[in-house]
């Protein structure tokens, strides 16, 4: 083997350690089904299950809006854009829950994050009395007061579009905790949306900056190799 296809090998060995020693650990997701992939489990919620949909309170889990609804859109998921989601034809009642989670353990002196991806599934064309989707939602833990995820108003020319509502909490104590996704929005024309990726994890798992520096033996094998290449440019120039 020649010197220059030995220097070269070796430059790119340390490249590749330089890159696999930066790496940083992600999150965990203690949601059980969260990307729905597993269809119509792990789960519950206040909504109905149906098969098609004809009033409001209804869901289904599917790999696209329509024709689940005639009006809803055609649309992927969030995951893949192939995947599977939550359906809902949201129900003019306020405080029911749309998505409930199993039992999940959490930690005492944790700080955990929430997220939701939601999608403006209304319609795929205008319709009286519905000119824009507000998607609202809230997180309650337990069941006791709800923590507000924001408000979302999507003019139906941009249904389709993913949006992501999170927010933190910190339990001083641990034990378990059920968490319960609920629609907001009372609206009876328009309050129809599809829910993916629900995401519940402890944000101490995630480092955002590399905790592992190259060995000096990688440096070394780097700066070797390119060092030596410079040589042989010089050698040829």
């Amino acid at each position: 083997m020649s010197t220059l296809k030995v220097i070269r090998r070796v430059a790119g060995l340390a490249a590749i350690s330089l890159v696999a020693t930066t790496a940083s650990a992600l999150p965990a997701n203690l949601v059980s089904n969260g990307d729905f992939e597993a269809g119509n489990s792990g789960f519950t919620s206040g909504y109905s299950n149906s098969g098609s949909n004809t009033t409001e309170g209804q869901y289904t889990v599917a790999s696209n809006p329509y024709p689940w609804n005639g009006l809803f859109i055609s649309s992927g998921d969030h995951t893949s854009g192939h995947g599977l989601m939550m359906v809902a034809n949201g129900a003019p009642t306020a405080g029911q829950v749309v998505w409930r989670s199993n039992s999940i353990a959490v930690a005492s002196s944790t700080n955990y994050f929430f997220e939701a991806f939601v999608n403006n599934v209304c319609c795929a064309s205008p319709f009286p009395g519905n000119t824009a989707s507000i998607l609202e939602f809230s997180l309650s833990l337990n069941g006791g007061a709800a923590i507000s995820l924001g408000t979302k108003i999507t003019n139906i020319n941009l249904a389709g579009t993913w949006e992501g509502l999170s927010t933190n909490y910190f339990f001083s104590g641990g034990g378990s905790v059920v968490l319960s996704l609920i629609n907001q929005n009372t609206n009876q024309a328009g309050n129809d949306f599809a829910i993916d990726d629900v995401f519940f994890g402890t944000e101490s798992t995630v480092d955002p900056t590399p905790t592992s520096v190259p060995e000096p033996m990688t440096l070394s094998l780097l700066a070797l190799g390119l060092s030596g290449i410079g040589l042989l440019r010089r050698k040829r120039a």
